[in-house]
């Protein structure tokens, strides 16, 4: 009966996207209005640190703790919040939100999760799309958009 319960408990620990531990993003000074991805980062389970500015009409929430320069928290990609496990050490008070963190770099138009604290979201719960992440407009130049990769008219995104 107790090898039961301790499998069972072990399981409930475990997550498939496990976000929000404090990691290094590997920079002195990523800046402070800028997203910056950190990666490989070896703090964290998917290898990759996220930190988000935080936005200038956000009130940071009770308890809020802001990390220095060079920290941000283990994030993971996603399709919805669903997909955004937060760790109990976590210093995100309000969980995750999936969402597009950044529009340019090799990390552009991908959805991470990124911490509600630094976010405001609108009535939908939803962070909106960004327009830079329209696939369906030629001017967008994203690799990680869909009909990017290979094509002769995006040079800068090779096959």
């Amino acid at each position: 009966m107790w090898i039961a319960v301790a499998v069972a408990a072990l399981a409930a620990g475990c997550s498939d996207n496990p976000v929000g531990r404090i990691c290094d993003l590997g920079l002195d000074d990523p800046g402070l209005n800028q997203a910056v991805v950190g990666s490989p980062s070896l703090d964290c389970p998917t290898r990759t640190c996220l930190k988000v500015p935080m936005d200038i009409n956000k009130v940071p929430p009770d308890d809020f703790q802001a990390l220095s320069a060079n920290k941000g928290m283990c994030t993971a990609t996603c399709e919805s919040d669903d997909d955004c496990d937060k760790v109990p050490e976590s210093p995100c008070v309000t969980g995750f939100t999936c969402g597009v963190a950044l529009t340019v770099g090799p990390f552009c138009c991908q959805k991470f999760c990124i911490c509600k604290d630094y976010v405001v979201l609108p009535d939908s719960g939803q962070l909106p799309e960004k327009e830079a992440c329209d696939a369906t407009n030629p001017t967008n130049i994203c690799c990680n958009l869909e009909g990017r990769v290979g094509n002769p008219t995006y040079p800068n995104c090779p096959g």
